[in-house]
């Protein structure tokens, strides 16, 4: 259960159980966290961080992938008492170890809506024409 989340700038966060899910709209990561919601928001608004986030594992081996996830949606939270480990119990029923609960964010990413390409592409077809001397 050691997968960890990396940004492209390098910055880890560990996962929980079930702490990656996405669509090809969204990525939804859940991840433990001892920084102020302030500070996540901070780091995971920048597109530059988040434009290639992987889960790796203990080993550091590759487990996924996620391109292009460069917008931070809501809700941005933070959870005091998420359950991060449930409890074990042996072939008897017994309880063999208890269950964990600690501090985790919950973010939602998504990709860039395709206006906002659209508009980028305006703009960079707009810089291209005013430096060639083109006229549209």
């Amino acid at each position: 259960m050691n997968e960890k989340i990396r940004l492209k700038n390098n910055r880890e966060y560990p996962l929980v159980i079930g702490g990656t899910s996405s669509t090809p709209s969204t990525l939804r990561l859940i991840f433990q966290t001892s920084e102020p919601l302030e500070d996540i928001v901070t780091v995971f608004a920048d597109p530059a961080a988040t434009e290639q986030i992987k889960t790796i594992n203990e080993d550091g081996s590759t487990l996924a992938v996620y391109d292009g996830y460069t917008v931070l949606d809501n809700p941005k939270a933070i959870d005091d008492h998420y359950l991060i480990t449930p409890e074990q119990h042996d072939a008897d029923g017994a309880v063999t170890a208890e269950a964990v609960y600690g501090r985790v964010a919950l973010l939602t990413l998504s990709q860039p809506a395709v206006e906002a390409r659209v508009e980028q592409n305006r703009a960079d077809i707009d810089f291209l024409a005013v430096m060639t001397g083109t006229d549209l």
